[in-house]
């Protein structure tokens, strides 16, 4: 009896065992995610007749019932899993049946649980079932239904199956399928009353059978098994072994060990074993072909190499060497892009794939073998492509390599060298070494295509220098067709228009015309010509038009060019040549005008500024004219100045102190060469022949002989006023430059009040420069003479005050200024330690501020009677001088400083009595440019004669020049005509003492 029941009870035993079996695995070692869930599921619901086989034989009869209605409740979501599970396993979608198996199974769920669908139980030796009702028949009727289309799915994919393992695989899943539902079906007979013993107790079978097909792709088989088996139990015996026998033999002595003994005693020996263990570990694996590696230092390792590879081998080579040694994977074939389709790289065939199956490997990430590829395939065409391939290639497993889309190339891999599948862990490892080589692949085609942009863009630029050359031969030649002139009309940079004479309309434009005015041509045609055109332009083609069309019968002007200004779409202005030519109808009537118009606003402006070239180089030649003028009549003028000045000088001397009146004349005059000598060294600064000569001097009397001259320069409705404050007002400055500033900060002035009159204020005073101030004007603290020059004008804008020290920025109209003005005032003061401000508010005026450093100066303001007085000196001088003048003057006044003076006019006759007597003479003082005598020889000699002979050279030429000339020279003194006696009679002093 027990063995009868035990009969009973093993298979559903076993199916309980087998499904959850197999749920556990589908849910931990499952491959897929989906699909995972859903077969988990049917297996748990196919294990129900099992578990409420067991729960029947527990519970008590009246709880029997509404177990049964509990067992059918849950069992009617059998077909609805099915479904769901078969739709994720082949890429199926069906939402309309999805939805009605829904409904039935909600409906069959809430009729399985009245006594419609399970009246009662029925009881048996080997246990209890349910007595159903109609409604039952109902659920029978939907599981057939649902088996016949589940069925229907699985011949319609075997039928498409490329492969014969795919059409066994589904081959296993449809008998699973038909044997459920049969052992299903057969479970009504004992729910009617006939004694035979549940069939859906058997449902593990099927059950298997479907596991079977879903992962036998991930099972090893049964050679790998066996090797591993085998590798373990050698691993095992070896290490097994040896301990067994050393503690059989060493058993009987630890009894008398101690426990310190006892602890070093295992501690040796574990460490004995794993020294062993490490020993034997190499061995083994070269027996039986075992390798181990990390693969996560593989894959470090091949990261860092395959991206220092440039070359498409060398990257494929290092991958096929990798994965070889790795995972004894050999006979790797690969396929690389090579234009628009791929190559095998050992053999160079070609590989044509169609558009759906290279989307669909472009965007494939993991290895798939060929059962994969078949069941993720999108299409049949991508399933018989790829298969075909792997089948062509005798290889087992296809990636793609690709980036950002785009596929780059494929790797098609054998089994493994044992004939093992790829492991999950391994699968991975591919998986990222692809994207290094997908990323080395990708960096490699970019690097080709710039290098075949740059060759394509390099022979596009010859063909564009020959389009050009080419375009210039093709104007000189009459174009043949309509069509050469079409392709001209497209293709040239110069815009091509066609316009209707009345009225101005284009009908013709072509494409440059977006380059040349911004519009596209549908925008312009048959709009008016006013649209592109200016005021001033429009008035000027309609004059050019009047007076072409008005010319007599066969004295018609065809062809003209001209310039004009165009408006572009957005707003701004454009300088255009254009060419035009009237299109004449049979009667010689001109209808429209042909145009070819070409961008010459570069050219304009380009032409602008050569004219602004050209005004500033006439200027220039102006200047250097007046600098060669002013530098011929210095010489000159300036013996004349030299005579008026020393007579003067003389005649103070002859006068005694009783005469005021008469010193006082004399006096003036002395103060008007003065002022003469100081107007020629103004001629010479302006046209640049004079060095800068800075001394001390006192702005005060400076600025007030200037303000006259300014007062008798200026228009009678502008009034110059002159203030100063308290001080001294002394400064270390050129004296020309000073005049040069109040006379350009004047002018300035004078153009900002205008003709309506005004009045120019200058005011000197000393102020101190604070910190603050300090900083804003960028100067030193300290003491400053401050030089300030108002006006009554307009006053300057806050954005052209930011400005107006530029070179060459001005304001005013054409011709009424050069913008160099403040520029100069601007570098004169920087030159001097100063700094130049600008205070103003538009309609207010303005006022500049100049600060130079004030110092302080000993009293030098005695006459020079007084210091000619307190010279003495004695001795002869050799004089040399064309004028007779200046000689007839520096005789009597080297002769009352104790001198004796010998004068010669010609500069030979006095070299050669110099050279008889050459120790007569103290000192030698000579004019630079005498006639008939090379100067610089002549002071050669002199020097040759006495090496110590004091020489004075005097001039009245530009000093620059002067220097120049003495260059390397070893002169005494240089004195620039007119000079003072009392500056001839020190330089005398000085040399000779």
């Amino acid at each position: 009896m027990k063995d009868a029941q035990l009969i009973y009870i093993l298979p559903a035993a076993l199916t309980l065992f087998t499904g959850l079996f197999l749920a556990g695995i589908s849910l931990l070692k499952g491959r897929f995610r989906t699909e995972n869930f859903l077969f988990a599921l049917i297996c748990l619901l196919w294990s129900l007749n099992a578990v409420f086989y067991f729960v029947q034989q527990l519970v008590p009869m009246e709880m029997a019932v509404g177990f049964e209605r509990l067992h059918h409740a849950l069992y009617v979501w059998i077909p609805l899993a099915h479904l769901h599970f078969l739709y994720r396993w082949l890429d199926l979608r069906n939402a309309r049946v999805e939805r009605l198996t829904l409904g039935v199974s909600l409906i069959l769920f809430a009729f399985s649980l009245t006594p419609w669908y399970v009246e009662g139980v029925h009881t048996y030796s080997w246990g209890v079932v349910s007595d159903v009702g109609p409604l039952f028949y109902a659920s029978l009727v939907f599981f057939s239904v649902m088996a016949v289309y589940l069925t229907r799915i699985c011949m319609r994919r075997m039928a498409l199956a490329l492969s014969v393992d795919e059409r066994r695989t589904l081959c296993v899943v449809t008998s699973s399928l038909v044997a459920s539902a049969v052992l299903a079906a057969l479970n009504v007979l004992p729910f009617k009353g006939v004694p035979l013993y549940t069939p859906g107790n058997y449902i593990f079978l099927p059950m298997l059978g479907l596991a079977y097909a879903v992962f036998r792709y991930r099972m090893l088989n049964i050679a790998t098994i066996l090797h591993l088996s085998l590798v373990w139990a050698v691993v095992s015996s070896l290490i097994l072994v040896p301990n067994l026998v050393v503690l059989y033999y060493l058993r009987p002595s630890f009894s008398s060990l101690g426990s310190p003994t006892l602890f070093l005693f295992f501690l040796c020996w574990f460490y004995l074993n794993y020294r062993y263990s490490r020993t034997i570990q190499p061995v083994i694996d070269r027996i039986f072909s075992r390798q181990r590696f990390d693969l996560k230092k593989v894959e470090s390792h091949f990261s860092e190499n395959i991206l220092l590879l440039r070359r498409t081998d060398e990257m494929i080579n290092e991958f096929r060497r990798t994965v070889a040694v790795t995972l004894r994977i050999r006979g790797i074939v690969f396929f690389t892009r090579k234009g628009e389709g791929f190559l095998e790289e050992q053999t160079g065939r070609a590989l044509e794939l169609s558009e759906s199956t290279h989307r669909w490997l472009s965007l494939l990430q993991v290895p798939l073998d060929r059962r994969e590829v078949e069941r993720r395939a999108k299409t049949r065409e991508v399933r018989r492509e790829v298969v075909a391939l792997l089948e062509q290639c005798g290889c087992a497993y296809i990636v793609s390599l690709s980036r950002y889309g785009e596929l780059l190339g494929l790797v098609l891999f054998p089994e493994k060298g044992n004939h093992s599948r790829i492991t999950l862990r391994e699968e991975r490892f591919i998986s990222r070494i692809k994207e290094f080589v997908s990323i080395a692949l990708y960096n490699s085609t970019v690097y080709q295509n710039l290098s075949r942009l740059q060759e394509e863009l390099s022979r596009h630029t010859d063909a564009l220098v020959d389009e050009a050359a080419e375009r210039k031969r093709a104007q000189e030649v009459a174009e043949q067709s309509e069509n050469r002139y079409r392709f001209l009309a497209e293709n040239v940079m110069d815009t091509i228009g066609i316009l209707s004479i009345d009225p101005l309309v284009f009908t013709y434009l072509s494409p440059s015309v977006v380059k040349h005015l911004g519009y596209e041509e549908q925008e312009l045609i048959g709009e008016d010509a006013r649209t592109v055109l200016t005021r001033y332009s429009e008035r000027e083609i309609r004059s050019l038009l009047s007076h072409a069309l008005a010319a007599p019968r066969g004295h018609y002007k065809d062809a003209f060019i001209y310039e004009t200004e165009l408006r572009r779409k957005d707003g701004s202005r454009v300088w255009s040549e254009i060419s035009a030519r009237f299109l004449r109808d049979k009667e010689e009537k001109a209808r429209e005008i042909l145009l070819v118009s070409r961008d010459i606003t570069e050219r304009r402006h380009l032409e602008r500024e050569r004219e602004g070239l050209q005004h500033k180089l006439r200027q220039a030649q102006k200047m250097e004219s007046i600098g060669v003028l002013a530098g011929g009549i210095a010489h000159d003028f300036n013996n004349i100045l030299m005579a008026v000045m020393g007579y003067t000088q003389l005649a103070l001397m002859y006068i005694s102190d009783d005469n005021p009146k008469a010193r006082d004349k004399i006096m003036q005059i002395d103060k008007a060469g003065q002022r003469a000598r100081d107007l020629v060294a103004q001629i010479l600064a302006f046209s640049r022949q004079n060095e800068q000569k800075r001394e001390p001097c006192y702005l005060r009397e400076l600025v007030q002989d200037t303000a006259g001259f300014l007062s008798a320069s200026l228009p009678s409705n502008i009034g110059v006023r002159f203030t100063a404050g308290k001080g001294t007002l002394r400064v270390v400055a050129d004296s020309v430059q000073i005049h040069q500033i109040i006379i350009n900060l004047a002018t300035n002035a004078f153009h900002a009040i205008g003709e309506e009159g005004g009045e120019i204020r200058i005011h000197a005073d000393e102020v101190m420069v604070d910190e603050a101030r300090a900083l804003e004007l960028h100067l030193p603290e300290g003491l400053y003479v401050r030089l300030s020059v108002a006006d009554t004008g307009h006053g300057v804008d806050p954005e052209i005050a930011t400005r107006i020290f530029e070179p060459y920025y001005t304001t005013k109209e054409v011709g009424k200024g050069t913008g160099m003005g403040l520029a100069v005032v601007h570098g004169i003061v920087l030159n001097h330690g100063g700094a130049v401000s600008l205070e103003s508010e538009r309609g207010e005026g303005a006022t500049f501020h100049v600060y130079l450093p004030s110092v302080s100066l000993s009293d030098n303001g005695k006459e020079g009677q007084e210091a000619l007085d307190r010279l003495e000196a004695k001795g002869t001088v050799l004089l040399v001088d064309e004028e007779e003048i200046f000689i007839d003057l520096a005789r009597e006044v080297l002769g009352r400083l104790g001198y004796q003076v010998e004068a010669f006019t010609d500069g030979q006759k006095a070299l050669e009595v110099f050279v008889q007597w050459p120790n007569k003479y103290v000192a030698v003082v000579m004019d630079l440019f005498i006639a008939g005598v090379s100067s610089v020889a002549m002071l050669q000699s002199i020097r040759a004669q006495a090496p110590g002979m004091t020489l004075v050279v005097t001039s009245g030429r530009p000093e620059d020049q002067v220097r120049s000339i003495l260059k390397g020279l070893d002169v005494s003194g240089i004195l620039m005509k007119p000079f003072t006696l009392k500056e001839l009679a020190e330089i005398l002093d000085r040399a000779i003492a």
